[in-house]
């Protein structure tokens, strides 16, 4: 008899456990599986340009936010170097939602691809190199985002590829940009 019951309470004690196992990973369960969206998103590169791009987030002096309908727009300057207030645009996007154009002086836009497996080397092409924070920049590490725009040979030339502290040097980017951004 005390074996039966004995049983009977670890056959409960199991079930409770398992029980509140499974409804503890069904509660956590949606947590980790939601993922944010980022926005849509267009880069605006000066027609012609070659080498290392970086946009600078979350800067208080930076460029303010700028969109087109519900898509974000960076409008990089001839330095290579756009430093805005917003933040960086973190999260899963669909390849179809971002956008990168040639800009000539006179505004007129030309689609630019991002390199893939299959893009010729004598085409002109945006690879992405990432988001992070690099620096020192005038003394703060700054978040940004690294792009690479030219032909491949021009993508992997280590003699015109900057850092963001080259750039930002080389280029002359006025230090008032980066103030507030420590």
């Amino acid at each position: 008899m005390i074996l039966k019951v004995n049983l009977i309470q670890l056959f409960f004690k199991t079930y409770f456990l398992k029980a509140l196992l499974v409804g503890f990973i069904t509660a956590l369960l949606p947590a980790c599986t939601e993922v944010k969206e980022s926005e849509p998103t267009i880069y605006l590169i000066p027609e012609g340009y070659v080498g290392s791009l970086y946009i600078v987030f979350n800067a208080p002096n930076g460029q303010p936010p700028k969109y087109e309908g519900n898509s974000r727009v960076y409008h990089i300057p001839p330095s290579g170097v756009l430093v805005t207030q917003m933040d960086a645009n973190e999260g899963w996007i669909a390849s179809d939602k971002i956008q990168f154009f040639s800009v000539s002086i006179n505004g007129n836009r030309k689609p630019i691809s991002e390199v893939s497996k299959s893009t010729p080397d004598n085409k002109r092409a945006v690879y992405f190199a990432g988001l992070g924070y690099s620096g020192p920049v005038y003394g703060c590490k700054v978040l940004n985002q690294n792009f690479i725009v030219g032909v491949k040979e021009e993508r992997i030339n280590e003699d015109i590829l900057l850092t963001i502290h080259e750039a930002v040097k080389l280029k002359n980017i006025d230090k008032k940009l980066f103030e507030g951004t420590c």
